[in-house]
């Protein structure tokens, strides 16, 4: 009896110590604070990085000139308007829109670097916040696309640019006498006036300017308007008295790679040579490309054709820009022209 008295006690001093120790909730399943899973303080996230300025373009400065040859009463007056609004035009294409659509190549480049470079694989952010910041990037880059949202006014303006170039294009032959349409006949004539040193004009004469035959005059006035001329003159050229001097030199078999402030100082040979030049340089579409050319029929009368710049176009076409050099008598020439193709495998023909 006595001995299981003993044996009780024991037991029940020992549940007392369990108790106080903490025990007794162990065994009745109850973690304590020592058993719990560490939990990292709450850390807020940095701020997302802010999307690069998208580039705008500027549309309020596009020429309005389209019809303004319409102010102008002789048809050698209205292609001339013809002539200035398509180099007006032309510019705008060279300095606005193409500096644009190279702006946003070079955005897309850089919302991809966004987010490559600052949040992707980036532990400050979770992975739900690198996903959702991920689509943001990836919208906008899709929506600056050529076809995308954000380049919905650059497409509206690049449509009226060919409309309008089409359009001019036609009106300058119909006021010059090309692509079909007839020399218009109202047109007056010019005649050098008769002094001292000049004589009249002869029976049988064909009626043609005094200057008509004189490259060094022709090219005077090539000199004079050649720049804008040479736009329009790129595969179309006029029959109007005054325009003729100018034209003719270009138009025909090399009307598409030759301006006229060169051809009119070359002969039909040297044309012929200056012209394999410039296509055989447009064939190797690299900045820098050179195509050296020697007249076979003068002495002394040599030049070059240059690339200088390279470009792709929105609507896919691949645009040159070339420098040519004519040295006709140890006097140089040098003029710039640009070039394009709408398709690979089609020749280059000059647009301004």
């Amino acid at each position: 009896m006595r001995t299981r008295l003993r044996h009780h006690a024991a037991f029940v001093v020992i549940a007392a110590v369990l108790l106080c120790s903490g025990g007794a909730g162990a065994w009745q399943g109850t973690p304590g604070e020592g058993d719990k899973a560490y939990v990292p303080p709450a850390v807020a996230e940095p701020p997302l990085p802010a999307l690069p300025a998208r580039p705008a373009l500027d549309t309020d400065s596009y020429p309005g000139c389209r019809e303004d040859y319409r102010k102008k009463d002789a048809p050698f007056d209205q292609a001339e308007a013809i002539n200035r609004c398509t180099v007006a035009i032309d510019a705008y294409y060279r300095q606005k829109m193409l500096p644009y659509r190279q702006a946003m190549i070079t955005y897309q480049d850089a919302l991809s670097s966004l987010y490559s470079t600052q949040v992707g694989a980036n532990k400050r952010y979770s992975a739900d916040t690198q996903y959702r910041f991920f689509q943001t990037v990836m919208a906008e880059h899709a929506a600056s696309n050529p076809d995308g949202e954000n380049l919905a006014g650059y497409r509206g303006i690049e449509a009226q640019y060919q409309t309008d170039r089409a359009y001019l294009a036609d009106r300058f032959c119909f006021n010059t006498g090309c692509n079909g349409y007839p020399a218009p006949a109202a047109v007056a004539t010019v005649a050098a006036p008769e002094t001292a040193d000049t004589p009249a004009k002869k029976k049988g004469d064909d009626g043609k300017r005094a200057d008509s035959a004189n490259p060094d005059a022709k090219c005077k006035r090539a000199r004079k308007r050649g720049g804008a001329l040479g736009g329009l003159i790129g595969g179309v050229a006029g029959n109007v008295v005054g325009l003729k001097g100018i034209g003719t030199a270009v138009s025909g078999l090399f009307g598409a790679v030759l301006v006229a402030e060169i051809a009119c100082q070359l002969d039909e040979k040297e044309q012929k040579v200056a012209a394999e030049a410039t296509v055989a340089v447009t064939k190797k579409e690299e900045v820098g490309a050179t195509a050296k050319w020697t007249s076979p029929t003068r002495e002394g009368v040599a030049g070059s054709s240059t690339i200088t710049a390279l470009n792709t176009e929105p609507n896919g076409s691949k645009c040159l820009s070339i420098t040519d050099i004519a040295i006709v008598e140890g006097e140089e020439t040098r003029v710039s022209k640009r070039m394009c193709r709408q398709k690979p495998g089609e020749p280059y023909s000059i647009m301004a």
